[in-house]
């Protein structure tokens, strides 16, 4: 194969009918006819040496050679995207970019109200989507470009560019009316009573507290365990269980809740900002980055 032969219109046009195994598809979401789809494939298949789709029954289905490419393709085109973005100007005030945030149900609770005030004054036409923390999945979503941002905790992805975003603490809700909630909390109390462990990755009955507790030698009853602490409050305010939440979060339900210190020195964790090294100097990426920094910074 020549590359000489080619261009980059061509490759878009592989990338389209690899996706979509179907001219007429490639073809829409390229904007072209289809009558000029069928002529970039011809061009491909001379260019590659390769019939790279072939008729089964009434669709088309890749080869094992287009398969061995699609993968590469995808990476070098995002690659050639970057490097187009990092020399291009951006303006927040006319971009209809839509940036992607993905956290967890709690960091979401927190920050998404602002962050889109924040991110709607300076960006009126630009969309925001939050997207729900899958931590198998996170790296080839940041590789794929279906992310832009990552806000998680716990997370170790070394190929990954990050910073802190900030450094969280936990406190005890209880209900209001609550026998303990008219005196400081005892390590006694909080050892003698039902407790709620919010478990995000579903079904723990053992926490960071737990770990803590057991360096006192003493540990406590987990009597329910949730998938978010978004449901805390709700199962602690119409019973005596107690729970762990983060600092953070507490005033979201005031209403519902009351709160004090831990009993015992509260474990902490920290959470950072994420994202792919090929958006390092995206003009746009660092704009975003720059908004949250400044912001997180008075959090």
């Amino acid at each position: 194969m020549d590359i000489k032969q080619g261009d980059i219109g061509l490759l878009l046009a592989l990338d389209a009918l690899l996706e979509h195994e179907n001219v007429s598809r490639a073809a829409a979401q390229l904007g072209v006819s289809q009558p000029a789809m069928s002529a970039q494939l011809k061009r491909l298949r001379h260019l590659f040496n390769d019939p790279l789709l072939t008729p089964s029954g009434r669709r088309l289905v890749a080869t094992s050679r287009a398969r061995a490419l699609q993968d590469d393709l995808r990476g070098h085109l995002r690659d050639l995207d970057a490097l187009v973005r990092e020399n291009s100007a951006f303006e927040p005030d006319v971009t209809r970019k839509t940036f992607r945030i993905v956290a967890t149900d709690y960091v979401h609770a927190l920050l998404a109200p602002k962050v889109e005030d924040l991110i709607g004054r300076a960006a009126p036409h630009a969309r925001l989507s939050f997207l729900s923390f899958e931590p198998r999945s996170l790296w080839t979503s940041l590789e794929e470009d279906a992310v832009d941002l990552a806000l998680v905790s716990g997370m170790a992805l070394p190929e990954a560019r990050s910073r802190p975003a900030f450094t969280e603490n936990f406190r005890v809700i209880m209900r209001h009316g609550h026998p303990f909630a008219d005196a400081e909390l005892s390590l006694e109390q909080f050892c003698s009573a039902r407790h709620v462990l919010v478990s995000p990755e579903g079904g723990g009955f053992v926490g960071a507290a737990d770990k803590v507790l057991a360096g006192l030698g003493l540990k406590r009853r987990v009597a329910v365990s949730l998938p978010s602490f978004l449901l805390a409050p709700a199962l602690v305010a119409r019973t005596d269980n107690l729970c762990l939440v983060p600092g953070r979060l507490v005033p979201l339900f005031a209403d519902s809740v009351t709160s004090c210190p831990t009993p015992f020195d509260s474990p902490v964790f920290d959470v950072d900002l994420m994202w792919h090294p090929r958006r390092q100097n995206d003009p746009s990426h660092v704009w975003l980055r720059q908004q949250l920094a400044d912001f997180l910074r008075g959090l």
